[in-house]
């Protein structure tokens, strides 16, 4: 029913620990199947249901509450709880900002497992539609990625209000300083599970990468996608705006190519994912709030149109191919001064990305400045300072 024919290592690593009540702290890469890890300890601790026959969601109230950091992991996580619980009486609600509070408090009544955004989760306990303390399991996932975009003091609020939780799962592709700061405050005695610590990213992923100026890294990407033929792409840039002209140059060049960012409506970005998912759109160019966490199979080719200054962002990009051992192929394409982040990636990742040349947009290989430019000062020209014309004073 749920297409699982044997545990990946996380899984077979993680459920054990969780069915024995265990608290746990799980670091996998991106497509490992996280989501399928805690989802099965969390239906196999609901309460046993006397009497199936009397409701067909006979739970209630909450007892699972699952912390994401955008609506579209949101969404991902509750259907594929709807899909493990299939033939189970459990009832799966999904609370995010940007729609209708009231339809989310009906729901809440009857919900065994809750999933949502931080700041919609604290709207429905502050306004007392969600009693936080029914909640037996706290899973946060993708909890870096929380911090990341300013979720740190509502993830501390949620743990607290859930005062009196039994169980707390943590799982993401990356551990850092804050969130072991996190787990030192909130999560007592606990299992850790770091699957595969010497290697963020998968062998079955190509990384490699193009020297390019700034001024010609359009047409760079135009040029890579015609020889390369993709049937799925993610595009991943930095800005709102930048996937906006990304995306419209791309349609101009005969591309099916949409953006997908948080400026768009929600109902716009649902319908672009689905899309994308069921195949009806070749390109999606993206920024990483919109595109972190989604679980898409098939996407062959991930390009790295603005290279991530935050390293840990890479793993989750590169994460979105090959998934569950599938082949995928990872490009970025870097600009002189994106040297420092290239070389913090591979740090990271522990591995050498491989430089490659395409005609007629080559540069010396790989002589990249070692310090970041200044993003406020605009986009760089890849022009050397000594050979910018002076301006005479008058």
């Amino acid at each position: 029913m749920a297409g699982y024919d044997e545990p990946t290592e996380v899984q077979a690593r993680l459920i054990p620990l969780a069915m024995e009540g265990k608290d746990v702290i799980a670091r996998s890469r991106t497509g490992t199947g996280k989501t399928c890890a805690f989802l099965l300890p969390a239906l196999a601790g609901l309460p046993e249901v006397q009497d199936p026959a009397s409701s067909p969601h006979p739970h209630g109230p909450s007892r699972v509450l699952v912390v994401v950091p955008t609506r579209e992991l949101a969404l991902q996580v509750a259907a594929e709880a709807e899909k493990l619980s299939h033939f189970v009486p459990v009832a799966t609600v999904c609370v995010y900002g940007g729609t209708p509070i009231r339809a989310q408090m009906k729901q809440l009544e009857r919900a065994a497992i809750v999933v949502g955004t931080p700041g919609r989760l604290l709207d429905h306990i502050g306004r007392r539609t969600l009693d936080a303390s029914t909640i037996d399991m706290v899973v946060l996932d993708e909890v870096d990625r929380m911090y990341d975009l300013g979720f740190r003091e509502d993830v501390d609020r949620i743990l607290s209000a859930c005062s009196n939780r039994k169980q707390n799962i943590l799982v993401s592709a990356t551990l850092n300083d804050d969130v072991e700061r996190l787990v030192s405050r909130h999560i007592g005695e606990h299992e850790r599970i770091l699957v595969e610590s010497d290697s963020l990213t998968v062998d079955e992923v190509e990384q490699t990468f193009y020297m390019v100026r700034t001024d010609r890294k359009r047409d760079l990407l135009i040029e890579v996608l015609k020889e390369r033929d993709p049937r799925r792409t993610i595009v991943f840039v930095r800005m709102k705006f930048t996937a906006d002209r990304v995306a419209y140059a791309l349609s101009r060049e005969g591309f099916d190519a949409h953006e997908i960012h948080s400026g768009l409506q929600q109902r716009l970005r649902e319908q672009i994912l689905q899309r994308f998912r069921s195949g009806d759109l070749e390109l999606l160019v993206a920024t990483d709030v919109a595109a972190r966490g989604l679980d898409i199979q098939g996407v062959d080719h991930v390009i790295n149109y603005d290279i991530p200054q935050h390293a840990e962002d890479y793993v989750h990009r590169v994460g979105r191919t090959a998934r569950m051992g599938e082949k995928g192929w990872a490009v970025s394409l870097v600009e002189p001064g994106d040297g420092v982040y290239l070389t913090a990636i591979e740090k990271l990742i522990n591995r050498e990305i491989r430089q490659e040349r395409f005609p007629g947009f080559e540069l010396p290989e790989r002589k990249v400045q070692n310090q970041p430019r200044d993003e406020s000062a605009g986009p760089s020209t890849g022009i050397p300072q000594w050979q910018k014309p002076r301006r005479r004073r008058r």
